[in-house]
């Protein structure tokens, strides 16, 4: 996990998608960046499959390699939908409850079946990953978390914790770790796994002596469940903690925001230039932009968490849920 190249991979996975029946939009960007292994992935489905009032947006940030995340983003939405928990057409007091069930046996069912993976079993295969999911509602939004990935909600400016980050030292993951027959040291799981809670990592769930939801590394999301304010709430932004590393979730907010509102930055990080050439090398020409949409304004926050000293993968989704501050094209 601390393999890093000499110079970043700055090129980006990008793409914008809208459905004007829910006044919803979404931009999304991804970078390896400094790290020798894109492990990230996500999910983006506008409207889920039988529930077409329901958008689902997720990111899963891979730590070991990339195969749990990358299942993850192929197969949680189906692992949801099987749940059967979930119906078109249910009342509001319904939903809330029956998401969050939704949520929780998903994520606990996938991860058994990603145990009993060949790979995994022969110990080919230990990685893991994080994964911050949200459930989109015409009058709710449901947060499921495991790990330390993020969601945050901008209502009226202001940033809506959608998601905590689930680190070892914290009382609770701490409380359950020991009780697991493991350690925190050097504020990691037995001196090594960063976060207390991901999908994966079965080397931190082999107690005899506990469920599995209890081991000392848990699937089991946390799950927070926001009522929607259609007349203050802006955009959801979900990210890995390659964003939030080395911005908060406020200064996140106020950043898309000002990229919302102001256009695109009129001095753009020179990464092409300062930071993916070797030394010596032949200079080469600029990238051509993107035009200026949701998927550039993901690359821009990008770009500037790159310049704040991210060195980890980075992807972010922002979900826009308030059509006035639609980018605008450049002129």
């Amino acid at each position: 996990m601390g393999n890093f190249l000499d110079t970043p991979i700055v090129e980006k996975e990008t793409e914008v998608g809208e459905e004007p029946s829910k006044g919803l939009k979404y931009g999304l960007s991804a970078m390896q960046g400094w790290r020798a292994q894109m492990e990230d992935d996500h999910v983006q489905l506008l409207n889920l499959p039988e529930i077409p009032e329901l958008s689902l947006f997720g990111v899963y940030d891979g730590h070991g390699g990339d195969m749990v995340a990358h299942y993850a983003a192929k197969h949680l939405p189906s692992f949801l939908l099987k749940t059967e928990l979930l119906q078109p057409g249910m009342p509001d007091e319904a939903f809330v409850v029956k998401a969050k069930e939704a949520f929780e046996v998903s994520l606990l069912q996938i991860d058994d079946v990603l145990r009993q993976l060949p790979e995994v079993e022969n110990g080919q295969d230990q990685s893991g990953s994080t994964s911050v999911m949200t459930l989109v509602g015409p009058r709710h939004i449901v947060c499921a978390n495991t790990g330390d990935s993020r969601a945050v909600l901008a209502r009226g400016g202001q940033a809506v914790t959608l998601s905590n980050d689930h680190k070892p030292f914290l009382p609770v993951e701490k409380e359950r770790i020991e009780k697991a027959g493991g350690q925190v040291k050097f504020n990691r799981v037995n001196g090594d796994l960063a976060v207390s809670r991901a999908l994966g990592d079965f080397a931190y769930k082999r107690s005899p002596n506990v469920s599995f939801k209890e081991q000392a590394v848990t699937a089991f999301p946390e799950v927070i469940i926001e009522e929607r304010d259609k007349d203050k709430d802006q955009f959801i932004i979900l990210a890995c903690d390659g964003i939030w590393d080395v911005m908060s979730s406020q200064e996140v907010v106020d950043k898309v925001l000002d990229l919302l509102r102001n256009g695109r930055p009129s001095d753009p990080p020179e990464e092409d230039v300062a930071m993916n050439e070797e030394e010596g090398a032949e200079p080469k020409p600029p990238r051509e932009k993107r035009p200026w949409d949701l998927g550039a304004v993901c690359e821009a926050l990008i770009d500037h968490c790159l310049q704040l000293g991210s060195r980890d993968n980075m992807s972010v989704i922002i979900v826009l849920m308030d059509p006035a501050l639609t980018p605008i094209p450049d002129s």
